[in-house]
């Protein structure tokens, strides 16, 4: 037994059955297109993808359901749902609020979805720990799921690396040592290169006498200006991994003392993270998940501790945004 503490007590992820490889004919226009930009996004061989008649919400509510399970708790239990779909069904009311609904969860849990790609589930961790602490709530469920192979264009080379997911957590006061509390947390923002990276749809010129509408509009897909491609190179190879190494130095860790688990955009970028944290165990799965957008972290937790032994107890959660920013959590446990 250890100290009472808001603690992880129930880890869940899922993922779709269908399966998109390198080969995939729906790489072929990129293939025949090669930009300098291919060498930045590298390491995907498989990708888990939601078929066209499926919806993120299926994902998501086999994911939480996994966790509450592993709790202990049911729908009556939650007091909070907090984390996001992205992209889900409307670009408002988020899918976190199907994922209410899906879960027969109480009209009195509050559904609070976070809007920082993609940090959520670092955000809702925090969150949900903060609360615990301050008693206004007794369980906490996280979602938090990612559909952006349907958020990209195939013309793009970033959709090489777009995979779906969907991970849970749920948070509640525990004395059980075995579970993972969070510790501490260090964030960097660079707002200069806000409006690099982002979602938008695109308009498109269009003339017919027939029509008073003389203009149409692509569907929203994440796009990456020249200048976003910089900071990929600067601030996501360089300076997201000091949000790591500020973070363990302030409690005196090494990387010798820690796991990690962080983002998964790119082995261009994950290399550099590996060599500057130097962690004992990198845990990750891009090379058959890949890069599940907001979904990478909490679907490699959960998915870890089903099939990987933690050599530590201090696990860092590194997390990086399009804004740009980037996040580290420190979970800890055996205490």
């Amino acid at each position: 037994m250890g100290k009472l503490l808001p603690r992880i007590t129930g880890l869940g992820y899922a993922l779709p059955e269908s399966i998109r490889r390198n080969d995939d004919p729906i790489f072929d226009w990129l293939k025949k297109h090669i930009t300098d930009s291919e060498k930045l996004f590298t390491g995907y061989h498989t990708r888990h993808v939601l078929k066209d008649e499926e919806e993120l919400v299926s994902i998501m509510v086999h994911a939480s359901k996994k966790a509450m399970d592993h709790a202990g708790i049911v729908a009556a239990d939650v007091d909070i749902l907090i984390g996001t779909g992205s992209m889900g069904q409307y670009t408002n009311p988020n899918e976190l609020n199907a994922l209410h609904k899906e879960l027969g969860l109480p009209s009195s849990t509050w559904v609070i979805p976070t809007n920082c790609e993609f940090s959520h589930y670092n955000a809702a961790l925090l969150f949900a720990d903060s609360l615990l602490k301050a008693g206004r709530v007794k369980n906490v469920l996280i979602c938090v799921g990612g559909s952006w192979t349907r958020n990209v264009s195939y013309h793009t080379q970033q959709s090489v690396s777009a995979a779906d997911g969907a991970g849970a957590a749920v948070m509640r006061m525990s004395e059980d040592a075995a579970c993972w509390s969070v510790t501490d947390y260090n964030t960097i923002t660079d707002s200069k290169y806000y409006g690099t990276m982002f979602t938008k749809n695109e308009a498109v010129s269009w003339y017919d006498p027939h029509l008073r509408e003389q203009q149409l509009w692509t569907a929203p897909y994440f796009q990456i200006t020249d200048e976003g491609l910089e900071g990929f190179k600067t601030f996501g190879l360089n300076t997201t991994p000091l949000a790591a190494t500020a973070l363990m130095e302030k409690h005196g860790l090494k990387g010798s003392d820690i796991c990690l688990i962080s983002h998964q955009a790119s082995e261009f970028l994950m290399g550099n993270w590996n060599k500057v944290i130097g962690p004992s165990q990198y845990i990750n799965t891009i090379a058959t998940f890949a890069n599940m957008a907001p979904a990478n972290i909490p679907v490699n937790l959960a998915w870890a501790t089903e099939h990987e032994h933690f050599l530590h107890d201090s696990l860092v959660l590194l997390a990086i945004g399009p804004d740009m920013h980037a996040n580290a959590l420190l979970l800890q446990r055996g205490y």
